[in-house]
């Protein structure tokens, strides 16, 4: 009977021990589970912040690698007195062509019977100073002459840091798009994908433009014709000599036409005139007849 006791007192035990260990290794087995699920989100936000972080750090490599170099882009105006409008919009063209520059717009008015041109033109900013002292020489006047200049270097840094970031992004998009598996995810990074390489377009075809403006100033002209315009002489203010002559062609030109009417009256109507003459003829014989009788 003890023995009995004993060995159920021992199988309780070894039951009881065999519970405990069971849940043990459920409650082990679900906080393992937990543990993984914040490590999975643990990395995934240290990924994000490392890519933040990762990109704050191009864009500062950027600016800190950036060249110190000035960026401006000049304007030029000028309004001038010139004889020959014509030939100055001419000669301008010519001297932007020798520069390596170029025309950009040219337009011609006539106001109050004078000639005004404009034009406008690009020339490389090393010979800008050249230029415009070509200009200057060459016109009667200088009514208005402005220079401004504006720096654009912070803003083609920034453009530049950008650019390097949204590459770097652009980048980790397509590594992301190759290990991509599901549909949904291939979707999403596609069209991530799609804005960023847009930004990346925007940024580079304004860096173009600040390029473009910065080693070519442009240079707007409106040029005033200041030729005298004569007058035509009235005929009272003509030369004697020239007074005569034309009074003596007028005077021949008449007796012509006069002498032509004539003509052509004698052989257009001649049947008539024939006819009438041989009736006054007859009329004047028998008048002269009757006259002779009478004196006899």
């Amino acid at each position: 009977m003890k023995k009995t006791t004993y060995f159920l007192f021992i199988l309780c035990l070894f039951l009881l021990g065999a519970c405990n260990s069971e849940d043990t290794g459920e409650t082990e087995t679900k906080q393992q589970a937990d543990s993984a699920a914040d490590i999975a989100k643990n990395t995934e936000k240290m990924e994000i912040v490392n890519e933040e972080s990762t990109e704050e750090n191009a864009v500062n490599q950027s600016k800190d690698s950036t060249k110190e170099e000035l960026m401006i882009m000049y304007h030029a105006y000028f309004t001038l007195k010139i004889k020959d409008v014509k030939h100055a919009i001419d000669t301008i063209t010519n001297r932007t062509n020798e520069l390596n520059g170029y025309v950009v717009e040219t337009s011609s008015t006539n106001r109050e019977k004078q000639l005004h041109s404009r034009i406008i033109v690009r020339i490389p900013n090393q010979n800008l100073q050249s230029f415009m002292k070509e200009i200057e020489n060459r016109s009667e006047k200088v009514v208005e002459r402005q220079v401004t200049g504006e720096d654009v270097t912070e803003e083609y840094t920034d453009l530049e840091s950008r650019l390097k970031a949204k590459k770097t992004v652009e980048a980790r998009l397509l590594d992301f798009m190759k290990s991509a598996e599901k549909t949904e995810d291939l979707l999403h990074i596609s069209e991530d994908l799609a804005q960023v390489q847009e930004k990346i377009e925007q940024i580079e075809g304004r860096m173009k433009f600040l390029d473009n403006r910065t080693e070519y100033a442009e240079v707007n002209i409106s040029l005033e014709d200041v030729s005298v315009d004569v007058p035509g002489i009235a005929e009272k203010d003509l030369q004697t000599g020239e007074r005569i002559k034309r009074a003596f062609t007028n005077s021949l030109n008449q007796l012509s036409s006069i002498c032509s009417g004539i003509f052509v009256f004698l052989i257009g109507y001649s049947p008539f005139l024939i006819i009438l003459f041989i009736i006054g003829g007859t009329l004047w014989l028998l008048k002269r007849r009757k006259n002779n009788k009478d004196h006899s």
